[in-house]
């Protein structure tokens, strides 16, 4: 799935794995920037990832860490403490994309697994002029 994201976004900035590639290799995750999830034990990723873009500081991370209960409570905390306006974090499996305030919190799904009856997918996440967009792809079978 790695190469299907690269061949229908090639103009993409970044590419950006939320972890559980469950990858034995990391190299097949070359050119994505790329966190460990509960699932890549053998992987050596950071637990988290910072990026800027536009002034923008985005957070990535798994998000086996917030929990099933308040998640959207724990992730505001983790933005505030972090100073990031956008997290990018995986672990449910299930796309998401909700604005709270000032901040953002972005789930692409899953391009392999997706649960809660969603589709494979993966997200497009567009900021021109401080405007966040977002686009869940779902993928071709």
């Amino acid at each position: 799935m790695i190469d299907y994201v690269k061949e229908h976004e090639p103009h993409g900035d970044y590419y950006i794995h939320c972890g559980d590639s469950e990858a034995i290799d990391k190299r097949i995750l070359n050119g994505f920037i790329c966190v460990k999830g509960n699932n890549d034990w053998a992987l050596d990723f950071p637990k988290e990832a910072r990026i800027i873009v536009e002034d923008i500081p985005i957070l990535i991370t798994h998000g086996q860490y917030f929990g099933y209960f308040n998640r959207e409570l724990a992730m505001n905390d983790l933005l505030t403490r972090r100073q990031c306006q956008i997290l990018i974090s995986g672990h449910t499996h299930m796309p998401m994309f909700q604005k709270d305030g000032s901040f953002y919190y972005v789930n692409p799904g899953s391009t392999t697994l997706p649960r809660g009856g969603s589709a494979r997918s993966y997200a497009v996440l567009t900021i021109d002029h401080g405007k966040v967009d977002f686009q869940l792809k779902e993928i071709e079978k």
